[in-house]
């Protein structure tokens, strides 16, 4: 009976551990690129590139039968050396949260703005590579700290879904100045009036629609008061208002097999025009893509095209374009191989205005 009761224990626990170990996770994405005019000076490179290779654990665990604790720790490893400061483990996503199955979940962390979100895999071909992704381009490919995530589950309500996050800015009321005299935050210098310590300084909303049988995915996103970044002119930590909406669809569903055409539209602005020397600063963008799997073949094509023009008072606008193909050759769901060609091309410098990046590369998903 002893004997008995020990096997039922040791059975038990091992269902237990079994439940709650957390899922091991990551890729390593790892390209051979030839960069002509690299940072857009009269030079060329050979880089290797790491491209946001990550590695993470996450898990679900059962409280109810309709609850469920969740949570998710992912850091990006620099798979061929250390990043400028030094450090091959950097902080990516990250939080925990309560999951009620079906219905929607609650997160508490740090993670992707919904905006950068609202772009899937169809309209950002090309994420994560260091040239090629929209980041160089686009304003609002944020991960945002100290933020409350809520979404609905998509299967709630038809392949509708809504998202909104809110976060703390975790500033002090007050400031001193270079005399030592205590004076109110201000945040005017980075595009916002007042001070941020209270709830939701920053908010990150999208809504999504998803719908298989006619190959749609669509969102309109929004930031508002989030710290974001204007690549015309190298600005970055601005608080910003931005609107985008994205969609892509598989024409699969027709009769044109594995073609897949995808569209971004946005605007951005700071959220309160205090920028001293770029009034009336603004960002307006538009991308379009398309991606093809050759039928009976592990081979799909990629084209991409980004353009973004930003405007202030009294200057000239600013175009910045990102174009490029690329073709994988996936030998499974795990592994693929591939290779691109492309150009980043700004019109406000006279000479080397125009960035040339051909590679070739690897990416394994565990």
């Amino acid at each position: 009976m002893k004997k008995l009761l020990l096997a039922a224990t040791v059975a038990t626990l091992a269902m237990n551990a079994a439940q709650a170990a957390p899922t091991l996770y990551g890729k390593l994405n790892v390209t051979l690129d030839q960069i002509d005019k690299n940072g857009f000076k009269d030079e060329s490179v050979t880089k290797i590139n790491s491209n946001a290779s990550r590695i993470g654990v996450k898990g679900e665990e059962k409280l109810t039968n309709t609850l469920s604790a969740v949570y998710l720790a992912e850091w990006q490893l620099n798979a061929d050396s250390e990043d400028k400061d030094g450090k091959e483990l950097t902080q990516r996503n990250r939080f925990v949260g309560l999951k009620s199955d079906g219905v929607a979940t609650l997160k508490i962390g740090k993670f992707d703005s919904y905006l950068k979100t609202a772009a899937g895999n169809n309209q950002d071909i090309f994420n994560d590579h260091n040239e090629l992704d929209m980041t160089a381009i686009l304003a609002g490919e944020d991960r945002l700290n100290n933020v409350i995530g809520f979404e609905t589950d998509k299967k709630l309500l038809g392949g509708l879904a809504f998202n909104i996050m809110f976060q703390q800015g975790e500033q002090n009321e007050t400031t001193k100045d270079k005399d030592g005299k205590t004076i109110p935050q201000d945040n005017s210098a980075s595009g916002q009036k007042g001070s941020r310590n209270g709830f939701g300084d920053g908010v990150s909303t999208s809504l999504t629609y998803e719908n298989k049988d006619i190959g749609l995915n669509a969102a309109v996103a929004g930031n508002f008061a989030v710290a974001s970044k204007y690549n015309a002119y190298g600005l970055s930590g601005v608080y910003t208002d931005a609107v985008r909406v994205t969609g892509s669809l598989d024409l699969s569903q027709v009769g044109a097999e594995g073609l897949v055409f995808g569209g971004l539209w946005q605007t951005a602005k700071p959220t309160d025009d205090t920028l001293v020397g770029y009034k009336g600063l603004k960002e307006n963008a538009f991308g379009v893509t398309a991606a093809y799997i050759i039928p009976s073949t592990p081979v799909k094509l990629k084209a991409e095209y980004i353009s973004a023009k930003t405007e202030v008072d009294g200057l000239e606008d600013r175009k910045n374009d990102l174009y490029g193909v690329g073709a994988d050759y996936n030998i499974n769901k795990q592994a693929r191989f591939y290779g691109v060609v492309a150009q980043q091309k700004i019109d406000w410098q006279k000479d080397n205005n125009k960035k040339t990046v051909i590679g070739l590369g690897m990416e394994y998903n565990f």
